[in-house]
């Protein structure tokens, strides 16, 4: 008996797989990628409407960075660059995590 032959399905089976489904989407997830331009690195995410940019503080001694959507304002610093693409990505995957309703 193939699986197209058995066409009883409960909601319960519906639902599970539409979860699932979403759960990959979220899962395979590309990474932002983030690219030099006159305003700083900045990482079209072209799922929503914003920009993700990250900032490099002032500070010449100890360097911070920081992401920020489109043109707020930086609300947390990171020691590396790496950290920042890091903790932008994950507030990407947030996101699209609370779009999806996950």
């Amino acid at each position: 008996m193939s699986f197209c032959e058995n066409k009883v399905f409960t909601e319960g089976d519906i639902e599970t797989a539409f979860n699932a489904g979403r759960e990959s989407v979220v899962e395979n997830i590309p990474r932002l990628l983030f690219k030099e331009t006159r305003e700083g690195l900045i990482a079209d995410n072209s799922i929503f409407e914003f920009i993700y940019h990250i900032y490099k503080s002032a500070s010449v001694d100890e360097p911070k960075y920081a992401f920020a959507i489109s043109y707020e304002t930086p609300i947390q610093w990171y020691d590396t660059l790496e950290e920042t693409m890091d903790a932008a990505n994950e507030d990407y995957r947030k996101r699209i995590k609370q779009a999806l309703g996950l």
